[in-house]
């Protein structure tokens, strides 16, 4: 479990859509989290998710761009265990992480996170 002596919590937001990433990066930034936003996945690097602890997946356009980064995250062996938050526009039985329907209140979005942090440690 996640301990208030430890800090902040690091959350990755990944996705394609910057008006959205950065947007919720600042949100996120205000209720007491550390949080990044990559348009891409940076591969080829050690911690390529800056040492996050949740990572959130942004819509997009094609459900095959959201799989095709949660595959990255899983298949790089320094984030393969790392909780992943998918934001889904529409009803999504075959998410590969937890689902969370986009848009939401930040409130429930950080239900969300505090969810996935408690079930990631």
């Amino acid at each position: 479990m996640l301990k208030p002596a430890e800090g902040p919590a690091n959350i990755a937001i990944l996705g394609g859509n910057p008006v959205i990433g950065k947007a919720l990066e600042a949100l996120l930034a205000s209720t007491d989290y550390v949080a990044r936003f990559f348009a891409e996945y940076p591969e080829g690097e050690a911690e390529p998710l800056g040492g996050a602890q949740v990572a959130i997946v942004l819509p997009a356009p094609s459900s095959r761009r959201q799989e095709a980064l949660i595959a990255m995250i899983r298949n790089t062996p320094s984030t393969t265990n790392l909780p992943v938050i998918e934001l889904i526009t529409t009803p999504n039985e075959n998410g590969q992480g937890i689902l969370a329907p986009w848009p939401c209140s930040i409130e429930d979005l950080r239900q969300f996170i505090d969810e996935a942090l408690l079930d990631g440690s």
